[in-house]
């Protein structure tokens, strides 16, 4: 576990808390909206090629799977739906503390 400290110099905490609050809270909704949108081209891309990104990743690290612009953008996908739920399982599992 890792901690991270804020201090405030000026104004009121509860303010900024707020602040911190909404902004993590749009940050998910965010992240949440683009892998919605990130899924469902992986998805696009398995009815296409008939079988999960998972195999995909795994032909494709292999060489098992020729390179052409497509499969490019079905690795390129896959490798963003990995960085986002990485960064919103990182914000799910915040805990804010006040003192």
């Amino acid at each position: 576990m890792s901690e991270l400290n804020i201090k405030i110099k000026h104004g009121e905490a509860h303010i900024i808390s707020n602040l911190i609050f909404r902004a993590i809270a749009e940050e998910k909704k965010r992240l949440e909206l683009v892998l919605e949108m990130t899924n469902q081209k992986l998805h696009e891309f398995e009815r296409k090629y008939g079988f999960s990104t998972v195999v995909f990743v795994e032909k494709f690290q292999k060489g098992e799977i020729p390179e052409d612009d497509t499969i490019f953008s079905w690795w390129a996908e896959s490798k963003i739906a990995n960085e986002l739920q990485k960064n919103l399982k990182a914000l799910e599992e915040l805990e804010i503390c006040q003192k």
